[in-house]
């Protein structure tokens, strides 16, 4: 697919206009899949006529374990794994094989894993990046600043005659980025969420001065009150670019709401949650020939929006992104049975207390301990009333409040990705390190429900 088609269609063209449309491009797709790329691939190739529900539902684990298998290009992991990780080491990206780019990514899992991407998937993704998020007018000279974790040469494809990009290394100091980032003064700006929040909090202390066109958010999920900070400070709502290393799985539309890629990818649903729809997506990309990615089931939870959306496309709207299916909290109940609570149940009563709450962590052990920590500036009264928020919010889901224990202070973000609320087993909670590791120490315990039940 060329990619000024490519730039064109996803610029001057909408979305789909019904789901019948959708079906007959996906349905294209599948079979150049099956036609071009799976014969490539050792792993695939004979099961390229089998029915799509016959293929082996994939996760990171597996893709790993059969990466040279998989591959179109006879790579063998081991040495795709020592560059990408010789890379990381060197912090030079610019080693490649052949036309291939092989890049290391960790996700919110912690787990290691490789993507590939060659000259033309490299097209395909500059292409739909800059038609969805290029500011006009076209021809004016853009300055892209890009802060993530590692570079990659798939990203640096942004950058052109028209186009000047420049990449932000977010594992060097902060500080040491402030004075070129101001110079370059970006009229894009890319980052994680928690890049963009520490932005905006310079931004609003007059400690930097920006003035982006377009914000977008990649890498982390962006949480609704992140996302109003970061417009309070610039004077745009962010965009977000729902990404795995997988593939690029959504973007806010014009309307401001996420869509998934259905133009490149088949999205089945494994369901967790019937009552809400709530799924976890099982993808298949049609255009990623390099390391196919086929029945991919990613661990995000993903909350569908029934309404159709203002900008008239019928791609699948997401409501929200709740988080990993592993960090999802559930509440058990009278009847034996459990609930499952949405973190934005939780970050509802948070934001409606009377006391500002700035930030907050919560790690759930079991579903009997809940560790909440809280960075306020009256942290116990917002404590005694969170409390009682939850008490009424447990009351009315029919379940039973776990313990509850109050930290004054946020713990260190250990993984390479902030995650405000987690799901630990029960038995964690004396090897944690992030529930002990607060600035201050414990300041209320409620026994909770639970305890209340067991002792009865």
């Amino acid at each position: 697919m060329p990619a000024l088609f490519t730039f064109l269609r996803n610029r001057f063209f909408g979305g789909f206009r019904d789901r019948a449309a959708i079906d007959r491009h996906q349905k294209a797709g599948l079979a150049r899949l099956r036609r071009k790329i799976m014969p490539q691939s050792p792993f695939y190739a004979s099961l390229a006529d089998r029915p799509m529900a016959d293929w082996p539902v994939m996760n990171k684990t597996l893709l790993m374990e059969h990466f040279t298998e998989i591959n179109t290009r006879n790579l063998p992991r081991e040495k795709a794994l020592e560059t990408a990780l010789h890379a990381e080491r060197s912090r030079n990206f610019s080693p490649m094989f052949g036309d291939v780019a092989v890049g290391l990514s960790t996700g919110t899992s912690g787990q290691r894993g490789l993507f590939l991407t060659d000259a033309r998937e490299r097209r395909l993704w500059t292409a739909v990046m800059l038609a969805r998020f290029l500011p006009k007018p076209l021809w004016k000279r853009q300055r892209i600043a890009f802060f993530l974790r590692a570079n990659n040469a798939l990203y640096q494809e942004l950058g052109n005659r028209l186009i000047e990009f420049r990449y932000y290394d977010l594992l060097k100091d902060f500080d040491s980025h402030v004075a070129r980032l101001q110079a370059q003064n970006p009229t894009v700006l890319v980052a994680p969420a928690q890049a963009l929040i520490e932005l905006a909090r310079r931004q609003a202390a007059g400690e930097i001065y920006l003035a982006p066109q377009r914000i977008i958010s990649v890498a982390e999920v962006l949480s609704p009150e992140d996302a109003a900070k970061i417009q309070s400070a610039f004077g745009h709502q962010p965009d977000q670019v729902y990404q795995a290393t997988e593939g690029v799985l959504g973007f806010t539309c014009k309307a401001g709401h996420l869509h998934l890629n259905e133009r490149y990818l088949v999205v089945e649903r494994d369901v967790i949650d019937p009552e809400t729809g709530a799924f976890c997506p099982v993808i298949t990309d049609f255009t990623h020939e390099t390391l196919p990615i086929l029945r991919y089931r990613l661990d995000d939870v993903l909350i569908p929006e029934a309404a159709p959306c203002p900008c008239g496309c019928a791609s699948q709207r997401i409501a929200r992104i709740e988080g990993r299916a592993d960090d999802m909290l559930y509440w058990p109940k009278a009847d034996g049975g459990r609930r499952l609570i949405f973190s934005d149940m939780i970050r509802q009563e948070i934001a409606l207390l009377s006391v500002p709450v700035r930030d907050y962590r919560i790690v759930q052990y079991g579903q009997s301990e809940l560790v909440i920590a809280l960075d306020s500036i009256a942290s116990e009264r917002a404590a005694k009333e969170l409390h009682s928020r939850l008490e009424a919010l447990a009351t009315r889901l029919d379940c039973l409040l776990p313990m509850l224990t109050f930290r004054e202070g946020l713990p260190p973000d250990l993984g390479p990705k902030r995650r405000r609320i987690r799901a630990l087993p029960e038995n964690a909670l004396s090897h944690d390190a992030s529930a002990a590791a607060t600035t201050d120490s414990e300041i209320l315990r409620f026994p909770g429900a639970v305890h209340r039940a067991l002792i009865a």
